[in-house]
């Protein structure tokens, strides 16, 4: 995994595993450590990373594990049964959230123009480039780019 694969997608995952760190350690501090240290175990090995199918779940195991081990730590006999309990309603959050953010993100997009709606499918769900999209809507590159900045703003607003 490159340096860019790596920046594009390990990185943003970083908010869902201080959720869940957040979630096991009930502390805000240890929790940035929890991620931190997982993120500094996940750069050294990222060459590992490119074979990794689920990169999402992969971080979000990663940072349990390091929150497990920093309990070890901090309390030497740990209940199984409450650590997985924990986990569980963790995981159950986790999903619950994601839902309810796509759900959220779907309303708000459905309230966008067409072209906002085209451009935003062709930016995100096909992953096309400004330029692609110029050619493929007869827009230039300035226009598309003006017109995906302002669907940005708009969507930030609505998800507020």
């Amino acid at each position: 995994m490159t340096t860019e694969e790596f920046i594009r997608d390990i990185i943003p995952l970083q908010p869902a595993m201080r959720r869940m760190a957040e979630r096991m350690l009930h502390d805000e501090a240890l929790a940035a450590d929890a991620v931190q240290e997982t993120l500094a175990r996940l750069w050294s090995h990222r060459w590992r990373l490119g074979w990794v199918a689920d990169k999402q779940g992969y971080c979000l195991r990663a940072v349990r594990n390091e929150c497990v081990d920093m309990l070890r730590r901090k309390y030497p006999t740990v209940d199984a049964d409450t650590l997985a309990d924990n986990m569980a309603d963790t995981a159950e959050q986790e999903a619950d959230d994601a839902e309810r953010l796509y759900r959220r993100l779907d309303e708000a997009v459905a309230t966008l123009t067409p072209m906002q709606q085209q451009l935003v499918r062709l930016r995100f769900v096909e992953g096309r480039s400004s330029k692609e999209i110029a050619t493929l809507t007869g827009l230039t590159v300035t226009n598309v780019d003006t017109i995906m900045s302002r669907t940005y703003t708009l969507l930030r607003e609505k998800m507020q």
